[in-house]
C-alpha cells in the first residue's frame, strides 16, 4: 500500500456536514493515521481555491492543496482532472470527473453511497436529478472501482444497473460510526443512567425520504404522552429536498427543540449520551451513521424495518414500520414503558457499535485501489 499514489477529491471539506460528508471526513482522518504510521504514502487532497473549509479536520500528515478558479461541480468536472493525471483519484461523494474517466490515464475509485434520486425523485430538484442522471451511469461504466456502503444498497444498485451484477469492479465497504478513537474511548466510559435521560432525539436531514413528517408526528405524540420529556431534532432541510409543513401544538413547543444543522460532531455525541432513545424511522437508507453513533453512547435506537437498517443494526435495535404511525408510536411507548428493554438495547447497542470501524472501511478501499499498482 505504501506505493499507492493517491489523490483525494476534497470538495466535501467546503460542504455542510451531513451523512456523505461525514463518511468522506472520517476516511480522510483514517488515511492520515495510516500515513502517520508509514503504512501508506500521504495522499494529496485537492479542493477549490474559493470557499471556506467547514470544521477543519485534525490532520497530522496530510496537507490540503487548493487549486483552480471554479467551485462546486464545475471545479470537480473541469479543473480537478488537470491535477491528478497518472494517479489514483478517490471520489468518495457520489460523483467523479467525466474527463478523468474518459480521457486520461487517471485511475478512479468512485464511492456511490446510494441512488436515492432514482428511488425518491420527487424529493429532489430537477437540476439535481439531471446532474446525477448524467454522471452516475458514466461513473458506473468507466470507474476502475465502484464502491457502495452496504449489501442492501449493492443489491439495489445492481437492480437499476444489471451490468454491475457480479462485476469484479463493484464492491461494498460498510461505514463506521463515530471516529474510531472517540468510539474506543466511549466504550470505556460510564455513561448516564436511564434516570438521567429525559429526551428523545432525531439526527438526520429533514427530508421526505428520511420520513421527517413521521418523526415530527411521533415527537408530538411522545411529548403529549410523556409531559416530563423533551424531544430534540438535529438536522436541517437541504436545498435539494422538498419542504414540508406540520403544525406543532403550542402546549408542547417549549419541549420540542429544533436545533437545525450542527457541524460540530462532539455536540451531537453529547446529545446522544444523554438521550433516552434515537428515533430513526427512515423510509430509505444506505448505511446510516446516527443509529451506530447513538448505540456507542448507550442510547437505544428505534429504526425502520428496511434492509439496510436490519443489516446494520441486527438484533440491537427496536424496529417499526416507517409507513405506519401506529407502529412508530407503539415502538416508542414499548421502550418508554420497559426499563428492562431499555437496558437490554443500551447494552446490545454498545456491543454492536464496536463492530464498526472507519479504519476497516479505509483499508478496504486501499486494497481495492491496487488496480493501479
Amino acid at each position: 500500500m505504501r506505493s499507492l499514489n493517491l489523490v483525494l477529491n476534497g470538495r466535501f471539506l467546503l460542504q455542510n456536514i451531513t451523512g456523505v460528508q461525514r463518511v468522506e471526513r472520517e476516511i480522510l482522518v483514517a488515511l492520515d493515521k495510516l500515513a502517520l504510521q508509514g503504512i501508506i504514502k500521504a495522499p494529496e487532497v485537492l479542493l477549490p481555491e474559493k470557499g471556506d473549509i467547514i470544521s477543519m479536520p485534525d490532520l497530522q500528515v496530510i496537507k490540503l492543496t487548493r487549486k483552480g478558479r471554479l467551485t462546486g461541480h464545475l471545479w470537480e468536472q473541469l479543473e480537478l482532472p488537470k491535477y491528478c493525471k497518472s494517479k489514483i483519484l478517490w471520489c468518495l461523494g457520489n460523483t467523479s470527473p467525466v474527463l478523468s474517466l474518459f480521457f486520461s490515464n487517471t485511475k478512479v475509485l468512485t464511492m456511490i453511497h446510494d441512488l436515492s434520486y432514482k428511488y425518491f425523485p420527487s424529493a429532489y430538484s430537477w437540476k439535481f436529478r439531471a446532474v446525477y442522471s448524467s454522471l452516475i451511469p458514466i461513473e458506473i461504466s468507466k470507474s476502475n472501482a465502484i464502491v457502495t456502503v452496504s449489501d442492501a444498497e449493492k443489491r439495489a444498485m445492481a437492480q437499476h444497473y444489471p451490468k454491475l451484477t457480479n462485476s469484479p469492479r463493484f464492491h461494498m465497504a460498510q461505514n463506521g460510526g463515530i471516529p474510531d478513537d472517540s468510539a474506543q474511548q466511549a466504550q470505556k466510559e460510564t455513561l448516564p443512567e436511564l434516570s438521567d435521560r429525559n429526551y428523545g432525539i432525531y439526527v438526520g436531514s429533514l427530508s421526505k425520504r428520511k420520513n421527517a413528517e413521521g418523526v415530527l408526528k411521533a415527537a408530538i405524540q411522545f411529548l403529549e404522552t410523556y409531559p416530563d420529556m423533551h424531544f430534540v431534532v438535529i438536522g436541517a432541510s437541504s436545498g435539494v429536498f422538498d419542504s414540508f409543513n406540520i403544525e406543532i401544538p403550542d402546549k408542547i413547543k417549549p419541549r420540542l427543540e429544533m436545533c437545525g444543522q450542527v457541524n460540530e460532531p462532539q455536540k451531537i455525541y453529547d446529545a446522544f449520551a444523554h438521550a433516552r432513545f434515537l428515533l430513526f424511522p427512515s423510509f430509505y437508507e444506505a448505511s446510516p451513521l446516527p443509529p451506530i453513533e447513538a448505540m456507542t453512547f448507550g442510547c437505544p435506537v428505534i429504526v425502520s424495518n428496511i434492509p439496510s437498517l436490519t443489516e446494520r443494526c441486527t438484533d440491537a435495535a427496536l424496529y417499526c414500520d416507517p409507513h405506519d404511525m401506529a407502529s412508530i408510536n407503539k415502538a416508542v411507548n414499548t421502550l418508554m414503558e420497559s426499563n428492562e428493554l431499555w437496558q437490554k438495547l443500551a447494552d446490545a447497542g454498545r456491543k454492536k457499535a464496536a463492530e464498526y470501524s472507519w479504519l476497516r472501511q479505509t483499508e478496504t478501499l486501499l486494497r481495492l485501489s491496487k488496480f493501479a499498482s
